[in-house]
């Protein structure tokens, strides 16, 4: 274990300073390189954990209630695809004192929509199965919720992804719970679903026998058209399921194959869960092409605990809605380091800028704004707006923390120009003058804001990030609970890119979003007696679960661990739902794994990780913070950056 966003301002130039601007920007400043996305891909499947996605709340209200509302079983069939059958068999799981058959369940529960828990069973052999899933196999029984309507929809498997011996499934999720199976016809290439409400996330999943995930599809529900009895659904197509990559713009120089650094237990898990020759059979020509192409960029993730053995690799062993700090390196010394947060399933690419580029736009800068930087290993932030996927125009952008620090805008020509009061046509901004540390960064548009960005500040580093918008609007919902209780909390909540302060009513409220990528965290601040807490999660989710906690609880497990505070710290707190048996890792040399306590779902210490409850981490030092959970055995990887404030306490969940 490690301690462990369209107009460009300016005047017309002469057509000799035209040429002169473009000769000038072309030698001296602008050297990123950029290219269309080629991710390659690993033999090996990605682990999944189990099909349930109930959040923790929920389960507590059906404790709460468990005497007065019985469980109902009900039973349901799963789609096998093989000359084999199987058995099902049921197998209990207890979750918040509640004993679950792990097929399906359903209850209503106080927020009115229905629970599901569902899980592939220990099997035997049974015969002809495949037939019978041809001949439209019988459907599952309906449950007590009231039917809306159901969905049909075309079905593909793609990317070389087989289905023989294999177990195929689709479901509705909802607020991270899966709400509805439905079925699968191979033969016809086609799915349907019962479903309660046309809201969430339609998800196909291919897994083999012992659970392992390999494909992967999902789709919104949205814009659902009549058919007469049904409606017609999105079109599943499942491929490889996507991991994690650095993904840098290419770079021409000699190859470069780096090697996992360090000898931990976590670097050792991560190196042997990414390792692997790709199948041959199921690579594209450009992934081939990738793999021969001569580079001297080292990428690595997981804050330099894993360099990977070429640049374009992908991570594929680890959870959606993860998120890491990646590194990228130039041997050859011509590229500024870069420093990034990736996410799964990320794949823009990461511009490459050279130090004479940097060094020039610097310098640049400083005869502009007559001032001399203090030093000039300094870290630099620079970042691009992109909306509906395209670099952005028109767009301002802000440090939230430090509102009167200007942003500097590059011209079609890569200059900085102080002119310039938004962003040109390529999207490109740049801070300069600033400390090591982290920053939130505000875009706006028009006097909206549309997008925000959390930004890694190293000295000799390059921070950079993409902000992501859309003109399309999402709804995020809301709810703020007691962590161990389940009852809901009203709480007053800060969120990054929503001017106004969101409150919740009986611990509900939902807000409207154009981000479309990155880290949000939340400053959750309860009206009752409970801790003012950072909540931090995938900017992509559409729902935030925060649970809260009570600070005699924090300091009463610091006491009882014997737990001293120390200087320049803060608190991590997880929450482990899902996981039967986990380890627990800190990207930090220098941290003592004594300063861990375990807690029950309950909220009750435990001397080891236990599924349903969490962690808390003291003395974690102040700044950016790279937290693993582990599952024991696959090694699936559920990954976390958090942003450490002194004296206060991030919490977060690990699961899907």
């Amino acid at each position: 274990m490690i301690g462990s966003c369209l107009n460009i301002q300016g005047v017309k130039l002469p057509s000799f300073f035209s040429a002169l601007t473009i000769v000038i920007s072309v030698l001296f400043f602008y050297s990123t390189s950029l290219e269309k996305s080629r991710v390659v891909t690993f033999a090996k499947p990605m682990v999944i954990t189990q099909a349930r996605r109930t959040p923790a709340f929920q389960l507590y209200q059906h404790a709460l209630d468990k005497d007065q509302a019985p469980v109902e079983i009900i039973a349901t069939e799963t789609t096998f695809i093989s000359t084999e059958s199987l058995k099902l068999t049921i197998k209990p799981v207890i979750i918040s004192e509640m004993i679950l058959a792990q097929q399906e369940i359903g209850t209503k529960n106080d927020f009115g929509f229905q629970v599901s828990v569902s899980e592939k069973a220990d099997s035997e052999k049974i015969e002809n199965l495949v037939k019978s899933i041809s001949q439209s196999a019988e459907r599952p029984k309906s449950s007590s919720i009231k039917k809306w309507g159901t969905i049909r929809g075309k079905f593909e498997v793609k990317d070389g992804v087989g289905v023989v011996d294999h177990i195929v499934e689709i479901k509705r999720i909802e607020e991270g719970q899966v709400r509805e199976l439905g079925q699968i016809d191979l033969q016809a290439g086609s799915y349907a679903i019962d479903i309660e409400n046309p809201q969430g996330t339609l998800i196909a999943q291919i897994k083999d026998k012992n659970g392992i995930l390999i494909g992967e599809d999902q789709q919104k529900i949205m814009n659902l058209q009549s058919q007469g009895n049904y409606f017609e659904g999105p079109f599943i197509r499942v491929g490889r399921p996507q991991g994690i990559a650095a993904n840098p713009g290419n770079s021409g120089g000699q190859p470069s194959y780096g090697k996992p650094l360090g000898g931990s237990l976590a670097t050792r898990n991560l190196a042997n869960n990414s390792r692997g020759k790709a199948d041959p059979t199921v690579r594209s020509q450009s992934n081939q092409q990738v793999l021969t192409e001569p580079t001297s960029i080292v990428a690595s993730l997981f804050s330099k605990q894993l360099q990977l053995e070429n640049p374009k690799e992908q991570f594929l062993n680890i959870s959606k809605n993860s998120s890491t700090i990646s590194i990228i390196e130039d041997q050859k010394k011509i590229h500024q380091s870069i420093i990034t947060i990736r996410q799964t399933a990320d794949e823009i690419e990461i511009p490459l800028f050279t130090k004479k580029w940097l060094s020039g736009a610097l310098n640049y800068v400083s005869d502009q704004i007559k001032i001399e930087f203090k030093s000039k290993t300094a870290p630099v932030i620079i970042g691009q707006t992109r909306l509906n996927n395209a670099a952005s125009a028109g767009v301002t952008v802000e440090i939230e923390s430090q509102p009167g620090l200007k942003a500097i805008y590059l011209d079609e020509y890569m200059i900085p120009n102080l002119k310039l009061e938004s962003t040109s046509e390529n999207g490109y901004f740049l801070f300069v003058g600033l400390e090591s540390g982290t920053y939130p960064v505000v875009a706006s548009k028009s006097g909206t804001v549309i997008g925000q960005q959390l930004f890694i500040a190293e000295e000799n580093h390059i921070s950079y990030q993409h902000i992501v918008s859309s003109t399309a609007a999402r709804s995020i919902l809301f709810r703020t609970y007691d962590a161990f209780s389940a009852e809901p909390q009203d709480s007053d909540i800060v969120i990054p890119d929503y001017v106004d302060i969101l409150e919740t009513a009986a611990g509900t409220a939902s807000y409207r979003t154009y981000n479309q990528l990155g880290l949000s965290q939340f400053i959750v601040r309860a009206k009752q007696d409970y801790m003012p807490i950072n909540y931090i999660q995938d900017a992509r989710k559409d729902h935030v679960h925060v649970p809260l906690i009570r600070e005699p609880w924090l300091l009463n497990l610091q006491s009882q661990q014997q737990i001293n505070d120390q200087p320049n710290t803060g608190t991590i707190v997880g929450f482990v739902p899902e996981l039967e048996k986990f380890e627990l890792y800190l990207i930090s040399e220098s941290y003592d794994s004594k300063q861990i306590v375990y807690f029950d779902r309950l909220g009750e210490v435990s001397t080891t990780p236990i599924s349903g409850g969490g962690f808390i981490m003291f003395n974690v030092p102040v700044g950016a913070q790279e937290v693993l959970v582990q599952e024991i055995p696959t090694g699936r990887v559920f990954s976390q950056v958090h942003i450490v404030k002194l004296n206060q306490t991030s919490v977060s969940h690990f699961n899907e």
